[in-house]
This record gives structure tokens, C-alpha cells and sequence, in this order.
């Protein structure tokens, strides 16, 4: 699997999460959370929420990422990459246009 992202992280939502509560996180983040480009947001964390809305909302789109994200990754080594993430190491990606989702808070809401 080429792409590593965890969408369901990116939405903030379960892997079981029903498409209303993928929906609900989605505008949750593209409005309330201001990720919107238009709503003084970062373009290329709106294109990865998109990006991640798109592949969970589409039926056959979520099914081939679920085979691919739980198949492939083993859960130590998901647990070994957030630990390399929390301690501030990491592994240079492969793809030269990856980089990581920027979250933004907001403390006012």
C-alpha cells in the first residue's frame, strides 16, 4: 500500500464509524475547526481531510483501504511508528510529496 495515511485518524473517527459520523467529523473539521482554505485554513491539510472523507464515504473506495491498511500494517508496527512520533524520531518516508497531517486547534469554539 502506497499511501501510509490512517484516515480515520485524520477524521478523528473509528474504523467502525458509520458514514453519518464520518460526515458529522468531516464538516466538524472543515468548518468549526477552520481547515477550509477559504476560512483561513491550510490547503494541504483541507486536500488530506478531503482526501480521506472521499475514500471513507465511498462504499467500495473504504472497503479496498480497510484491506490494505490492516493487512499490511501489523499493529506493532503502527505502535512502533506513533512511539517513534511521540519521542520526535522518525523514518524518512519513501514518497518525496508525503509529509504529515498538521492538525490545527482552536481553543475557542
Amino acid at each position: 500500500m502506497k499511501n501510509k495515511r490512517n484516515y480515520y485518524r485524520i477524521l478523528h473517527v473509528q474504523p467502525d464509524a458509520p458514514k453519518e459520523i464520518i460526515q458529522s467529523s468531516y464538516r466538524t473539521l472543515m468548518q468549526k475547526l477552520k481547515a477550509h482554505p477559504d476560512l483561513g485554513g491550510e490547503e494541504w491539510n483541507a486536500t488530506v481531510i478531503n482526501e480521506a472523507y472521499r475514500v471513507l464515504m465511498d462504499s467500495k473506495k473504504r472497503k479496498e483501504y480497510d484491506t490494505g491498511l490492516f493487512q499490511t500494517e501489523s499493529h506493532s508496527t503502527l505502535g512502533k511508528q506513533n512511539h517513534n512520533q511521540r519521542q520526535g524520531t522518525s523514518v524518512e518516508p519513501a514518497d518525496e510529496d508525503w509529509r504529515p497531517f498538521q492538525a490545527t486547534v482552536i481553543d475557542n469554539i
